[in-house]
């Protein structure tokens, strides 16, 4: 059975009208006010999902090479800088720099030094899960006494939007 949430206007469910940009502290606040909302009229799954569908709208369009070429050139047009009316900054910039040191000697010595650790931690990392956090256990091949590791986490909810 397919439920469609009902759509609701800004306003009524206590959200600002945004005309312009916002700052850090606007946001901050407009967040704050939203959660207040949720917390004394519900609505908290159809706002759960409503966030996981902005958020992946908002990866998919920064990510969209389209959006990223046309942004750069309308920012040639302002010397690759601007200014908005609510003070945030959009620059062009480079990211995403990496660089080869392959073909370094001592690099490639450390690297293979680096990875070889690595390797052995994820080895003990293991043995240590094997015991229960708190417990002692004994290696029987080596003898060796080893404490089980503690592990924390924390509650949270995920939400899984269907691919469509």
């Amino acid at each position: 059975m397919v439920r469609h949430l009902a759509q609701h206007n800004p306003a009524q469910a206590g959200l600002p009208s945004i005309q312009e940009g916002l700052n850090k502290k606007q946001i901050r606040d407009l967040a704050d006010n939203s959660v207040e909302h949720v917390l004394e009229n519900g609505n908290v799954f159809q706002v759960a999902e409503a966030l996981a569908a902005m958020d992946e709208f908002v990866k998919t369009m920064r990510k969209d090479e389209r959006y990223i070429h046309f942004l750069r050139d309308e920012l040639v047009k302002h010397h690759g800088r601007l200014i908005t009316t609510s003070g945030a900054k959009i620059e062009m910039c480079e990211a995403g720099v990496n660089y080869d040191y392959s073909n370094n000697d001592e690099w490639n010595q450390l690297e293979a030094q680096i990875q070889a650790l690595q390797e052995q931690k994820k080895v003990l990392e293991e043995r240590l899960r094997s015991v229960a956090p708190g417990r002692i256990g004994v290696d029987h091949e080596t003898g060796e006494v080893i404490e089980g590791a503690f592990k924390s986490s924390r509650s949270t909810y995920r939400i899984t939007l269907e691919r469509g």
